[in-house]
C-alpha cells in the first residue's frame, strides 16, 4: 500500500504521477474543505475516472469495498445504481 502525502502543488511524486505510471490498484481521496484541495481533488477524481481506477471520497464507503476483499472473497462486483433499486423491496 502506498500512502501518498504530497499535494499536487509540492512536486513529485503525487498521486497523479503515481495513477499515470500505473502502479496502484485505487485511491482514497477525502477533503479538507480548503480551496486548492478542493481543486486537486477534482483532479485527482478525473485521472482516476480516465484510468478506470476506482476512487473513494470518504473512509466509510472504501471500507465497505475494502472489507469482503479482507474477509476472502474473490469476486467483487459493482453495479449501477438503478440495478440496485430496483432489487429494494418495496
Amino acid at each position: 500500500m502506498k500512502i501518498i502525502s504530497k499535494k499536487l502543488s509540492e512536486g513529485h511524486p503525487h498521486i497523479i504521477g503515481i495513477m499515470n505510471d500505473g502502479t496502484i490498484d485505487g485511491i482514497v481521496n477525502t477533503i479538507t474543505g480548503e480551496h486548492a484541495p478542493l481543486r486537486d481533488g477534482f483532479l485527482i477524481r478525473r485521472t482516476a475516472a480516465e484510468k478506470r481506477l476506482p476512487c473513494f471520497a470518504s473512509l466509510d464507503t472504501a471500507r465497505v469495498a475494502v472489507d469482503p476483499l479482507l474477509s476472502g472473497e474473490q469476486l467483487y462486483n459493482a453495479q449501477p445504481l438503478p440495478e440496485y433499486r430496483a432489487k429494494e423491496p418495496e
